[in-house]
């Protein structure tokens, strides 16, 4: 009788104690969204690739800038092998990759999504060419077009992950939006905003936005206004506001003057349960950064440390 009542005590006080644990929920992450300024062919040379590489190792080793998912944007698919060993060397751990095909038409630009592998799996990947009667591309099945099924621009990849520490899954959307069709920038935010709706998910969009948003003004281009419209996506405000990319102004020689200076092109907006995350954004500001050289990118990187919250914890889909 003394043995079953000293064990029935024993579960008792383990049924109490696991009562007591909170729900697994998932550990602080950041997340790096970087333009690293691509070279052109047949045009004179902007970058560097084994500078952006080494810049990359860098960040990655700082404490203050070591993040677990990197979506680069401006890539040349030359060097992808090059920036996931960059990247590896800097976190010490197995990255795993997904880079789109859309882009390289005439510039070899595309878009890259590296995870720490040891914390995040990638699940799935979908890149938005069109969706729900809006396009994100030019020419995308399009027969009556010269260059028939051209993919011109960069359509946003999105790429589902789990969270092996919490089992939360979610999406990240990488991106580099249309820089010199104002029509189609505003089209792929309009596409991304629907997406949003009909994924009722936690989402992340992080990248090259090209919504020139003045810091006088307060406000951005029409792509901006495309894709705030509703409060679908919250954007994650760096504070304090600091200028992201460099353009040298064409009408002096003097390459210290910034063409578009106090604006900024690079964001990171949430979506649905990714709203209730902690979540928070910086421009990362390196010395003698700006003005960039032809061997340096002419975008700053963007981090965005996350909590997410238990409650956010249902599967994407």
């Amino acid at each position: 009788m003394l043995y079953a009542t000293t064990y029935q005590k024993a579960g008792l006080a383990l049924l109490l104690l696991s009562s007591m644990l909170p729900m697994a929920s998932a550990q602080q992450f950041r997340l790096m969204a970087w333009n690293i300024e691509s070279n052109r062919p047949a045009q004179p040379p902007v970058s560097d690739p084994a500078v952006i590489c080494r810049e990359l190792t860098e960040m990655l080793q700082a404490d203050s800038t070591k993040s677990q998912l990197i979506a680069l944007s401006e890539v040349d698919p030359k060097s992808i092998k090059s920036l996931v060993a960059a990247a590896q060397s800097g976190l010490q751990q197995p990255i795993d990759y997904v880079s789109s095909a859309s882009g390289g038409f005439q510039d070899t630009d595309t878009l890259l999504f590296m995870v720490d592998s040891s914390r995040f799996q990638i699940r799935d990947t979908i890149e938005l060419h069109r969706y729900a009667g809006l396009k994100a591309n030019f020419n995308v099945m399009e027969d009556d077009q010269e260059d028939f099924g051209a993919l011109r621009a960069r359509s946003p990849l999105a790429v589902k992950l789990l969270d092996q520490s919490s089992q939360q899954t979610f999406w990240v959307i990488v991106t580099h939006l249309a820089r010199g069709e104002a029509d189609l920038r505003t089209e792929q935010a309009k596409l991304l905003r629907q997406w949003a709706i009909d994924h009722p998910v936690p989402i992340i969009a992080a990248g090259d936005f090209n919504f020139d948003y003045d810091f006088k003004t307060q406000q951005g281009n029409p792509g901006f206004q495309a894709m705030m419209e509703g409060d679908t996506w919250q954007w994650l405000k760096p504070d304090p506001l600091l200028d992201s990319n460099w353009s040298d102004d064409r009408r002096v020689t003097d390459r210290r003057v910034d063409r578009y200076p106090d604006s900024i092109l690079d964001f990171v907006f949430v979506a649905n349960q990714a709203k209730q995350w902690q979540g928070e954004s910086d421009v990362v500001v390196r010395p003698n950064d700006f003005p960039d050289s032809d061997k340096t990118s002419d975008h700053r990187p963007l981090t965005a440390v996350f909590t997410p919250s238990p409650a956010s914890s249902s599967p994407a889909k």
